[in-house]
């Protein structure tokens, strides 16, 4: 089986709500860097479609979404507090 698209990503400063996409996209997997309580949330639009809230401990994490991803069939925008991300997308 071959591959069905480019995956490409988009860094997303702390404290921000970044346009990752505009236009539909498959949210592939993101890496989180983190804060206490650090929080990132993805939307198709102002639809949440994904939320992480970190532990009460700072560090990292990456997210691996299963199958063809997360459709968001308007754009992707990614709001963080207290967390960095870089969003991987298709």
């Amino acid at each position: 089986m071959g591959m069905q698209y480019d995956v490409l990503s988009t860094a997303c400063a702390n404290g921000a709500a970044t346009s990752v996409f505009n236009g539909p996209a498959r949210v592939k997997g993101l890496t989180i860097s983190y804060a206490s309580g650090g929080t990132v949330v993805i939307a198709n639009g102002t639809t949440n479609v994904y939320s992480f809230t970190a532990p009460a401990a700072a560090g990292s994490i990456n997210v691996l979404i299963p199958g063809e991803g997360i459709r968001c069939s308007s754009n992707v925008v990614a709001t963080t507090a207290n967390a960095t991300a870089a969003v991987f997308y298709g």
